[in-house]
């Protein structure tokens, strides 16, 4: 084949394939910064925070419990009896695994409650970018942090962000007046 063919082979090719990426609008949306920025988002954050603390503040407290425990049999260890002794070390023993299985639980139920909330926030979001699609012909939403380099109009995150902080905001209004 002579070289002028491969030519316009690549040359049909580029513009079949530019014809049909032209018709379809992508953009893309950063969703974790409408995540720890929206209204909606920081609210879930807040309460995760108060959340975190509280569980924080009962293992500290645990934590104090144990170490009293400690340096009440480091402190009889001369004046009671060997199976005292033991008996209390026994005690204490059982006292130490239940509270690392105590703070093991707190802690998956903290990252259950957590993906919980994130989840039901992704699922407010996206009816919310569906009606944006839709209303700007949109075909594709890509992630932000998966784009390498893009067209600065081409990120819709703040407009997303403007919707879920007014659609949430009126729709927690409703259920507020029910």
């Amino acid at each position: 084949m002579k070289p002028y063919k491969y030519f316009f082979i690549w040359i049909f090719y580029i513009s079949s394939t530019s014809f049909s990426v032209s018709a379809e609008k992508t953009v893309f949306l950063d969703i974790d910064f409408v995540l720890n920025n929206s209204n909606y988002g920081k609210s879930i954050y807040s309460k995760l925070d108060e959340l975190n603390k509280k569980n924080f503040d009962n293992l500290v407290k645990m934590e104090k419990e144990l170490e009293q425990k400690k340096k009440s049999i480091d402190v009889s260890k001369n004046i009671s009896t060997k199976e005292n002794l033991d008996q209390q070390i026994s005690l204490f023993n059982q006292d130490v695994k239940n509270f690392r299985s105590e703070k093991s639980k707190i802690l998956k139920n903290f990252e259950l409650k957590k993906k919980k909330e994130i989840d039901n926030f992704l699922v407010k979001v996206n009816p919310i970018v569906q009606d944006y699609m839709k209303a700007n012909s949109i075909s594709i939403v890509l992630p932000k942090n998966q784009i390498f380099m893009g067209n600065v109009e081409m990120d819709i995150t703040n407009d997303i962000m403007e919707l879920v902080n007014k659609i949430v905001k009126w729709q927690t209004n409703l259920i507020k007046n029910k």
